[in-house]
């Protein structure tokens, strides 16, 4: 039984990653149909951006010159707060200049957003290093920072980083469904045509749902690189399982992306740990595997099909 507590424990912050970037995905695809394959790059961009902002005067000569004024030793809560900000903004700024050319057509749609997947690697392999980094966690990290419930160990950065995102996902909710920003958004969700016949300005609010789908997503960068160290390809495998999470959704549901991204960290623990010749590439496979299964049987996810085709009929 400790060891089964233990391996729930130990999914936490993982389920909180992949929920995340589950939930940006899920909103971006909404809202523009577009399936956004650079969400996990733009994550991982953030995590960088948030080690500029707290990095030590010796760690300055790793940037570009550019950056070096943005230097500065932030507490780190303070440097993810400002590279979610940066994040937003980079986000509407992408949308704006590369998507909304599109016009919707979902096949180039998709092909500039793999165009920016690679483009940003570059980009930050050039600008920002490109080599491994730490960042740390702005939540307590010590070996004695910790419950222990049964015998297993839950850790306050676990803790932290799960309500953390938590609380960032239920306020998105709370906007959607008080303000009138998220009327909006769900407006346009429900039918583009008629939310832009009554005055909505659709443009303006597809561009905000891709700023907050992008500072959701450098919240996640920046809060993950506590249990992970900073590198270019730190977010490849957390968007595959968002991905994975996100289809159980139908692509349309944020509510059901949220529990697939805590389900599928769970699973992805109970297999690394029980079961002897699964490692965690075995586990992505298996990620991917659900994908696939998922899109070819059931494209709606576990969303009902009524919903589904309503979605699809908007």
């Amino acid at each position: 039984m400790t060891l089964f507590l233990q391996r729930v424990f130990d999914s936490f912050a993982n389920g909180s990653a992949y929920a995340a970037l589950a939930v940006a995905i899920s909103m971006v695809f909404r809202s523009t149909g577009v399936l956004n394959l650079a969400q996990g790059q733009m994550a991982m961009m953030s995590a960088y951006i948030a080690v500029v902002f707290a990095a030590l005067p010796g760690d300055r000569v790793a940037f570009a010159g550019w950056l070096t004024p943005f230097a500065t030793p932030w507490p780190i809560w303070a440097a993810v707060a400002a590279a979610v900000v940066v994040s937003a903004a980079l986000g509407a700024l992408l949308e704006y200049t590369v998507i909304r050319p599109m016009h919707g057509d979902p096949v180039p749609t998709i092909g500039a957003t793999l165009g920016l997947y690679l483009l940003i690697g570059v980009f930050v392999v050039k600008h920002f290093g490109g080599r491994q980094r730490f960042l740390g966690s702005p939540f307590p990290q010590e070996h004695t920072d910790r419950f222990v419930i049964g015998g297993a160990r839950l850790w306050f950065d676990s803790i932290g980083l799960t309500l953390t995102m938590l609380a960032a996902i239920g306020l998105l909710a709370l906007v959607q469904r008080t303000t009138k920003i998220g009327l909006a958004f769900r407006a346009i969700t429900s039918n583009r045509d008629s939310a832009a016949l009554v005055g909505i300005r659709v443009e303006r609010v597809v561009m905000s749902g891709w700023a907050v789908a992008a500072a959701l997503g450098g919240l996640a960068g920046g809060l993950i690189a506590g249990e992970f160290n900073v590198r270019p390809s730190m977010m490849e495998r957390l968007l595959i399982f968002g991905l994975a999470a996100a289809t159980l959704g139908g692509l349309r549901s944020p509510a059901l992306a949220l529990a697939g991204g805590y389900l599928f960290a769970l699973a992805e623990t109970m297999m690394s740990g029980y079961v002897g010749f699964i490692d965690s590439q075995v586990t992505l496979v298996w990620a991917l595997g659900v994908l696939i299964v998922v899109l070819s049987v059931r494209p709606s996810g576990l969303l009902s099909r009524k919903a589904a085709r309503g979605s699809l009929q908007a």
